[in-house]
């Protein structure tokens, strides 16, 4: 220290040496002999030449120059991601305004909206798709947030630019005959324009799937849930436009001719898929226009054969025995359609030799909601009926059987029913918007299937109400079936209610336990025992049964590898065994119901443990309408 009281030149000296302290003696200089003998000890580092002084100086200068860097960075992302968040916000809700548009054939009013979409999502994506917020990807907790927020805002605009946006393109009226044929040009092209938006869909569904969401936080996790809504709305509506526009141009003969075989299944006479197969028609398609070129009707077979017209599945045998391939009435005993069709196809063979590419089916259920569509039609001499979508069930299916006693008219009453409505479709203007959800009605009931010998064609609808098969496994959906054959010998069925009730504990039982499934179902005969005395012969032959009383065989299947526990009949346990068909247990029994009588059958199965789909119920469409109750507690509302 350098005190007041000395001269000021001792003062400049010693301010001299403090500052060769900090800064270091001229170079050269390397210390003096002080006098002892001992070497001169080297000179001291100066402190600003230091290492202790500028490696601590230096990391806190540079993290400080991170903070601030870091800070800059978190508002530029902040305002990134608050952008595109007011931006998504906007854009999801208005998804459902495209289809609400779309269904209300607002078809301007749903491309304006799309445009909309677009440019808000093309926002969206632009402020999370930068440099800094992908660098920033990969830093703990925020980065998956970030990484999210970016695979949704991406989503959504490839979602409205290549999804949504074709599909308001779709018109209807391209469905449409137009000269008696359909434009199977047109409908390739559209194919394409579907494909590309499908193939959009799964690749966005890739992404979502990928997401780890147990990172996210709750507003990031919320708006990953909103695009899981929309999706959940794009996908069951796309999936099946995309299927059948693939399917349709081809099936139409744009390769080439195409021959299919018709089934027009009576459901008063109930089997597996739908009832008795009354007859059947032989169509052709070639470049859109189609004809029906052939009848035939269940007589025209050689019927009661001692062997099955071709071999049988063993598991389909040991549960509906022979008689499913010794008489083309029971061919659609089974509710796998695609059994039917081999054996419909084998039938045809023999009595006719006309190739087939695939086997169809319909019924009069069905063929009122096209009526709905397409008005009332008028069958041609010597009937004259006027067939309405209010008439066509009572008639074809109960009043016929007392206008035409003789089972042959009644066969070409069938037939010539069949045939004027299916001109009708070919030849009128019908809504095609009416049309479709007519065909789509028919379709989720079983009313309306399509069993192709194209395994392309094949491999796209299996699974579906249309292939006319259950799900070969539990992911998707868990299925219980529900199936019935009359074997009163008789058009009884008619008058038949059936009502079931679903009910599983998959989303209450303990990881690695094993859950229950459970189908209860109601027989009602509704026939007033007043009436069974006028009831006609063909209705009601009381050979077999006294009059009016229907003998019902029910086949109940558990989900894809259960096992039976127990069954009941009105509250009576039954010993009965299930058998394996179709990747699942099934049991058969047989109830029989006076006029008025409810019959009530309970058929429990146990399951392995693990994951399963939303719980369903796949049965015989029936003549009236058969109302399913789920019951599937602790699991989430299945997606609409």
């Amino acid at each position: 220290m350098i005190s007041r009281g000395e001269p000021r030149e001792a003062r400049l000296v010693a301010a001299h040496a403090e500052t060769d302290d900090l800064l270091g003696s001229p170079e050269g200089d390397s210390g003096s002999d002080d006098g002892s003998g001992k070497p001169p000890r080297a000179p001291r580092r100066p402190l600003l030449r230091s290492a202790r002084f500028w490696v601590p100086i230096g990391i806190l200068l540079l993290l400080i120059v991170l903070a601030v860097a870091g800070l800059l960075a978190a508002k530029q992302l902040y305002g990134h991601a608050m952008a595109a968040k007011g931006d998504l916000e906007k854009a999801i809700p208005l998804v459902d305004h495209v289809q609400t548009k779309m269904l209300a054939g607002d078809t301007a009013g749903a491309k304006a909206t799309v445009a909309e979409i677009s440019r808000l999502t093309a926002s969206a994506e632009k402020e999370t798709s930068g440099t800094l917020w992908k660098n920033s990807e990969w830093v703990p907790v925020a980065g998956p947030n970030l990484t999210a927020v970016r695979v949704v805002a991406g989503s959504i605009n490839s979602l409205a630019t290549n999804a949504i946006s074709p599909l308001t393109a779709l018109d209807l009226n391209a469905l449409m005959p137009k000269n008696g044929a359909i434009d199977v040009k047109g409908l390739t092209a559209l194919a394409g324009t579907i494909d590309t938006a499908n193939t959009s869909v799964t690749r966005i569904r890739t992404s979502l799937d990928k997401l780890d969401r147990s990172a996210l936080f709750p507003q990031v996790s919320d708006g990953v849930a909103k695009l899981d809504r929309a999706m959940a709305k794009i996908e069951p509506a796309l999936t099946p436009i995309h299927n059948a526009l693939t399917i349709l141009p081809k099936a139409l003969g744009a390769d080439g001719p195409q021959h299919y075989l018709l089934i027009f299944q009576n459901n008063a006479e109930s089997r597996g898929t739908g009832g008795n197969p009354a007859a059947i028609a032989m169509l052709t398609a070639e470049y859109g226009k189609i004809s029906l070129i052939q009848q035939a009707n269940s007589m025209d077979f050689n019927n009661g054969r001692p062997n099955p017209i071709i071999p049988l599945n063993p598991e389909t045998q040991a549960l509906y025995g022979t008689k499913i391939g010794r008489y083309v009435q029971d061919s659609t005993l089974s509710p796998d359609f695609s059994e039917t069709a081999q054996i419909v196809r084998a039938w045809w063979a023999e009595a006719y030799g006309t190739p087939v590419d695939a086997v169809a089916s319909i019924d009069p259920v069905a063929l009122s909601y096209l009526l709905r569509a397409i008005g009332p039609v008028t069958m041609p001499a010597p009937f004259g009926e006027v067939l309405t979508a209010d008439n066509a069930v009572p008639l074809l299916l109960n009043e016929v059987y007392a206008k035409y006693p003789d089972p042959t008219v009644q066969d070409a009453f069938f037939a010539t029913a069949a045939k004027t409505v299916f001109d009708a479709l070919t030849s009128t203007h019908a809504d095609p918007k009416s049309l479709l959800t007519a065909l789509t009605q028919a379709a989720n009931e079983g009313r309306l299937m399509y069993s192709p010998s194209d395994s392309a064609q094949a491999e796209m609808l299996a699974g579906t109400p249309v292939g006319g098969n259950l799900p070969t496994d539990n992911t998707k959906t868990t299925d219980l079936g529900v199936y019935v054959d009359d074997v009163t010998e008789g058009k009884l069925d008619y008058y038949m209610q059936m009502g079931i009730a679903a009910s599983s504990t998959q989303c209450q039982t303990a990881p690695g336990t094993a859950p229950t499934f459970t189908s209860t179902v109601t027989m009602r005969n509704t026939l007033d025992p007043a009436a069974v005395a006028d009831l006609p012969v063909y209705v009601a032959p009381g050979r077999f049964f006294p009059k009016g009383d229907v003998s019902t065989d029910m086949y109940l299947y558990g989900p894809v590898g259960s096992t039976l526990t127990g069954v009941t009949v009105d509250g009576q346990p039954v010993a009965l065994s299930g058998l394996p068909h179709l990747g699942r247990t099934a049991v058969k029994i047989n109830v029989l119901t006076h006029p008025g009588q409810t019959a009530t059958v309970v058929a429990s199965f146990s399951a392995p443990a693990g994951k399963y789909g939303p719980l369903e119920v796949r049965h015989t469409p029936m003549v009236k309408d058969t109302p399913v109750t789920l019951d599937a507690p602790g699991c989430a509302p299945a997606k609409k």
